[in-house]
């Protein structure tokens, strides 16, 4: 077991540094940025071959029939939550709606946030559940399991969000459904699909650099707002889990990939 949480702690710190901490190092600009991302595969392909781990299917990546549906489930659940979230904010005057813009470079930003989005939500997936879920499920509690592929997150999620209170809540919050989805189906589709939907929304309004108004909607913050509403993205995200939960215990569509496929679950 030692053995196994060096083997962990250096592959996550590897990854993880790698993705966050090399673009404040490194002064990138869009081209850069972008082959950064994609190098991230590569790398984490890499790096699982040489500690003798499955390839990609070392962090969830495991392409079995149905993935997709997964992947839709789980990014209507979190599109739509984070739908009501913003519809929330905006009735309850946080947030002050002007319209959508129509220029040239709409598109573009568009693009950029579903590729943004879409790989980070993947990425951050892969290295702070499916990481977390090949070295140790079967090994230790759930309830620890949890807790490590919680705090990992929560501690990525407040890189970019900052330090708080409400901060710290809303991701743990956050996290169980996230990790909730890949312990129920042991791939990381539909966690990643739930992620994306609601990194959408979200960067529909603040964009892939998280100002507010370099997404595709044109919107301003009101000061100053009604304090509970800052509160409001924690209560959405424990409905949200309940929904996970709830879909789960009733849709028998969802795809649960064998633990076999999974290639550490159990066996190594």
């Amino acid at each position: 077991m030692k053995s196994e949480l060096t083997c962990f702690i250096v592959k996550y710190l590897l990854l993880t540094l790698y993705f966050n901490l090399l673009p404040i190092l490194i002064n990138m600009n869009d081209i850069i940025r972008f082959l950064h991302i994609l190098a991230f595969f590569p790398l984490a392909f890499l790096i699982a071959k040489l500690s003798g781990a499955g390839g990609m299917k070392s962090y969830g990546v495991v392409f079995v029939s149905g993935w997709k549906r997964n992947v839709g489930y789980g990014f209507t659940i979190g599109s739509i939550t984070w739908t009501v979230l913003f519809l929330f904010y905006i009735l309850f005057n946080k947030l002050h709606f002007q319209g959508v813009k129509f220029e040239g470079t709409s598109l573009v930003t568009l693009l950029i946030i579903i590729f943004g989005f879409g790989t980070g939500s993947l990425i951050n997936d892969m290295i702070t559940r499916g990481l977390v879920f090949y070295h140790f499920k079967d090994k230790i509690s759930v309830i620890s399991l949890f807790f490590i592929s919680i705090i990992l997150y929560s501690v990525d999620d407040i890189w970019y969000a900052g330090l708080s209170l409400q901060n710290c809540i809303f991701s743990v919050i956050l996290g169980l459904s996230l990790t909730y989805a890949l312990y129920k189906t042991n791939s990381i589709w539909f966690t990643t699909g739930i992620h994306f939907g609601l990194n959408l929304i979200y960067g529909s309004f603040y964009g892939v650099s998280g100002s507010l108004g370099t997404g595709i909607f044109n919107v301003r913050e009101t000061t100053p707002y009604v304090g509970w509403l800052g509160w409001l993205s924690s209560v959405i995200a424990m409905v949200m889990f309940l929904i996970v939960m709830y879909v789960f215990n009733k849709n028998n569509k969802i795809v649960i990939t064998d633990l076999s496929k999974f290639s550490s679950f159990g066996s190594r």
